[in-house]
């Protein structure tokens, strides 16, 4: 048996089934992350913890990173690489609790360019990402080369919705 899919129409932005939803934020999640650094989710959602509500309860998301200016070049290879942190239960335990990158290949990686970034400049997934169904915290690695900007950066997922036909 075969079944096609077709987007859903949404209710946002043309085919999002809600609104884009910050995962990561400048606060005190993004704001000046040196290369190599890992940071946990704890400013937005609710402290840091998101349920499939939070995006609809769309199964994928298209991901886009918003990064403030970085005065040098990223390196060859730069990325922001991310995982979803799951809890079995209910969000009092997730996965590598240690806040330390997580002994596992990511849920998502954003490719950036080898070149000086400008403000609020933007990038995307390139692709489809699967939402967990658990509620889940958002982890992410700085692998650009370069201390990202004290502002501006975020990353947002965008939810979206196929039905079978």
């Amino acid at each position: 048996m075969s079944t096609n899919f077709l987007w859903l129409p949404g209710s946002s932005n043309s085919g999002l089934s809600a609104s884009a939803k910050t995962l990561l934020a400048d606060t005190s999640e993004m704001a000046s992350l040196t290369n190599t650094s890992y940071v946990v989710s704890s400013v937005s959602g609710a402290s840091g913890i998101f349920t499939n509500a939070d995006t609809n309860q769309a199964i994928w998301a298209q991901l886009f990173l918003t990064l403030g200016a970085i005065g040098s070049a990223l390196s060859a290879g730069a990325n922001l690489a991310g995982w979803f942190l799951l809890s079995y239960d209910g969000g009092t335990t997730f996965e590598n609790p240690n806040s330390t990158v997580p002994p596992r290949a990511p849920d998502f990686i954003i490719p950036l360019p080898a070149a000086t970034i400008t403000a609020a400049t933007v990038w995307g997934s390139g692709g489809l990402v699967m939402l967990p169904a658990l509620k889940y915290k958002v982890g992410v690695q700085n692998n650009t080369g370069q201390t990202l900007a004290s502002s501006g950066n975020t990353l947002r997922a965008a939810p979206v919705n196929m039905q079978a036909v």
